[in-house]
């Protein structure tokens, strides 16, 4: 198995391989365990997961282990002709980290990271590793959004919620002909342009009938959008949905 430890098939789990090396022993007689003594950190890393798709993901794990777990995840849309991923990006995940947001790829590699903070904790042992890849969507649905409400400034407004939502897949926009009963603005015609590529997702808003119709605006709006749960992860390091 890839990674710094070896799996110990009598105990069934994966450990680190002793510190000693050939030199250490001046004799056979020396040499009475196979583990040796106990590095201090251990690392185990995944094969290579293909997802099929390019996409977000949300990276879900349970890891179960003598220590709490840091997580490193390698990430990409294309491996070379040895299985590698190309040009990955890493993110790192740490115990007690709010939130955990989805991640773009096809490919994704995983490093499960143990290390003692001091001699007198337990040896680094991972007894499993369980990995999900989960693009599940759910929907919400909000009415009557005054957009003059959100974050941001006129026409420029950031896409909040009032629960926990990850990563946005889709948002659909409803702008409604009345706006906020300003009888200036009833005779604005509202056009709404998203942009997806920034976190939270900004609503640029236009009036068409402006000339030029680049005069930014705010106004009321039905929105329903689809998005990924939120992550964190727990004290023991294992990756959730809030």
């Amino acid at each position: 198995m890839p990674g710094t430890g070896f799996f110990d098939s009598t105990t069934n789990t994966y450990r680190t391989k002793g510190t000693e090396t050939w030199a250490t022993y001046a004799s056979w007689n020396a040499f009475t365990t196979w583990a040796g003594t106990a590095n201090s950190s251990l690392t185990f890393t995944t094969q290579v997961q293909d997802t099929s798709t390019a996409d977000f993901y949300n990276v879900i794990t349970k890891v179960e282990a003598s220590l709490p777990v840091t997580t490193v995840i390698r990430t990409g849309t294309a491996v070379d002709s040895a299985g590698a991923i190309v040009s990955p990006t890493t993110s790192t995940v740490t115990p007690s980290t709010n939130p955990v947001s989805a991640i773009y790829g096809r490919y994704f590699e995983l490093d499960i990271n143990l290390s003692q903070s001091s001699a007198a904790d337990v040896e680094p042992i991972i007894s499993s590793v369980d990995v999900q890849f989960n693009n599940r969507v759910e929907s919400i649905t909000r009415a009557d959004i005054v957009t003059s409400t959100l974050p941001g400034s006129v026409g420029e407004r950031d896409l909040v919620f009032d629960v926990n939502v990850g990563k946005i897949k889709t948002v659909i926009t409803q702008a409604h002909k009345q706006n906020l009963g300003d009888s200036a603005q009833d005779s604005e015609v509202p056009i709404v342009l998203v942009d997806k590529t920034v976190s939270p997702v900004v609503l640029n808003i236009y009036d068409a009938d402006s000339y030029g119709k680049r005069k930014r605006i705010d106004c009321r709006l039905d929105i329903q959008a689809q998005y990924l749960p939120l992550l964190a992860s727990d004290d023991l390091g294992n990756i959730r949905e809030i």
